[in-house]
């Protein structure tokens, strides 16, 4: 079983950038200004009466080539005069309408590297989130989710990611550029009904076999579930995800580090699996993915694509992620579009989920002032046929998260720039690998030896720990956690690890419908 030592309770050391100094520059459309000469009220009285005969045309074109400072200083004169003609009026007829208010003089652009613009935060007490949540035009939509439109798109996609494959992923992920359009059982009925009418074939007639064929307005349902699976909600299942925080506080407390306590064995012990179909509703139409890598280091097979293994999720919400080849990363951050089926989805992973490990209130209904974010290992698959392009659905993407019920999940508070997905990009088929190569896995822990691509137990502990220590808010954490929340951070990290590892000696059979190479460590903001 792998141990690993938490991280000390001064954290992680965070490196700190430091920009030199800017000079402030002059602009180079301006050269530098001397002080303005004084005038005389005589050769103001002329100058206002050649103004005032002067074209409107004219005036115009002077007042564009003046620098702007001396914009801003008319500007404000013309409304001092205005102010002072209103308080010259009588009562009778100037109080009837108040003074308008000077407005101060318009200020220049700032820098936005020395005020960065923070995200906005999305409060745990507002789930919709409807006004933040990105869409393409209708028009746009209509067109590209016909079948025609749906092939076209699958054409152009198809020629993009061959003459990008040398250097990246697949839009899934993969090595493989073809792209699939998504062709659903409607649509075949649909196409033999209109080809013999000769009528066009367009998405907003297959309301005819809607009732046939099911609807599109599923969120989630469970596929299928163990007998024995816990199912995450009601009394019971609440009292066992406080108990299982209270083993990890009682672990920090003994001082074992090196080893684990019985019931956290008992904990990672993966029994059966639960199956959920879920449905990313969205508005979008080809949107490109705002991917951001932490911990980015050259890569060592150039041709492998087991870090692009959590794309499916968002390309079949069609937002289109780009994978380098030539880098891996520690962590992949997703920062947009947004879609309020992102934390929808959080929300039913927690609920389902039958461990919690919570550092914070992980109620979604409850607003602790900032957000949170769900760590789980978990796995994907395709919707239909153990095809990616059946998960690629006209407005809705449609996935299969699978949860296991020896994985125990974590629940952070953190701070604005928390992605709103992120995944760790070593899959289920490499940390097999090394779970098979190292003997004496399951009795004195892992001894340190490589596995598949170069993956290593302590080292996937490391980077997620100190991405992690970078997030999280420590003021909303729970006060009895705080002094020592580094500790509880890595013991957490750690079981979450020892659960993925643990599914080598899962019952056979429970393990069927799982990719190993689609399955990894995910985060959700919610």
């Amino acid at each position: 079983m792998y141990t690993q030592a938490p991280p000390t309770a001064s954290g992680y050391p965070q490196e700190k950038q430091q920009l030199p100094p800017t000079m402030p520059q002059q602009p180079m459309g301006y050269p530098q200004q001397q002080q303005p000469m004084m005038m005389t009220p005589q050769q103001q009285q002329q100058v206002q009466q050649m103004l005032q005969q002067m074209p409107p045309q004219k005036l115009e074109m002077l007042q564009q080539m003046l620098p702007p400072q001396q914009q801003f200083q008319q500007q404000f004169q013309q409304q001092f005069q205005q102010q002072q003609q209103q308080q010259q009026q009588p009562y009778g007829m100037g109080s009837m309408m108040p003074p308008t208010p000077m407005s101060p003089p318009m200020a220049m652009p700032i820098n936005n590297m020395q005020n960065p613009a923070k995200p906005t935060p999305f409060p745990g007490a507002n789930p919709n989130h409807k006004q933040d949540e990105k869409h393409t035009g209708k028009v746009q939509r209509f067109l590209g989710d016909t079948l025609v439109g749906r092939f076209a798109r699958a054409s152009v996609q198809t020629a993009s990611s061959t003459f990008k494959m040398p250097t990246a992923l697949s839009p899934w992920g993969d090595n493989n550029p073809v792209t699939m359009p998504n062709v659903r059982y409607r649509d075949a009925v649909l196409f033999t009904t209109f080809a013999f009418v000769g009528a066009p074939l367009i998405e907003g007639a297959d309301s005819l076999v809607t009732d046939m064929f099911g609807a599109d307005s599923f969120v989630s349902e469970i596929v299928s579930s163990g007998a024995t699976a816990l199912t995450g909600t009601g009394v019971g299942s609440t009292l066992l995800k406080y108990g299982v925080f209270q083993i990890v506080e009682q672990a920090i407390d003994k001082g074992i580090i090196e080893h684990m306590l019985p019931e956290e064995e008992k904990m990672i012990q993966t029994l059966n699996v639960k199956s959920l179909q879920v449905g990313i509703k969205h508005k979008l139409m080809g949107v490109d993915a705002d991917i951001r890598f932490a911990g980015i280091y050259p890569s060592s097979d150039q041709k492998a694509c087991e870090k692009g293994w959590f794309c499916p999720y968002l390309f079949s919400s069609s937002r289109t992620p780009l994978v380098p080849r030539a880098n891996d990363f520690a962590v992949a951050q997703f920062f947009g579009p947004f879609l309020g089926a992102d934390y929808a989805l959080a929300h039913k992973l927690l609920a389902e989920t039958p461990h919690v490990l919570s550092l914070c209130d992980a109620n979604p209904q409850t607003n602790i002032g900032t957000n949170r974010l769900l760590i789980l290992f978990t796995a994907i698959s395709p919707f239909r046929a153990n095809m990616w392009s059946t998960s690629r659905r006209p407005g809705c993407g449609t996935l299969v998260f699978h949860l296991f019920d020896g994985c125990p999940a974590l629940v952070l508070p953190v701070t604005s720039r928390a992605p709103i997905t992120a995944w760790s990009p070593w899959t289920l088929s490499q940390m097999r690998h090394s779970a098979r190569n190292n003997p004496l896995y399951g009795q004195q822990g892992f001894v340190g030896q490589w596995g598949s691509g170069g993956y290593r137990p302590d080292w996937q502990h490391e980077q997620l720990c100190e991405w992690l220590d970078g997030l999280v808010s420590l003021q909303h954490v729970e006060p009895k956690v705080q002094g020592c929340y580094a500790d509880v951070l890595g013991r957490a990290v750690s079981l979450i690890i020892n659960g993925a590892l643990a599914l080598e000696n899962a019952p056979k059979g429970v393990l069927g419908k799982v990719d190993p190479e689609r399955a990894g460590i995910v985060c959700f903001r919610y």
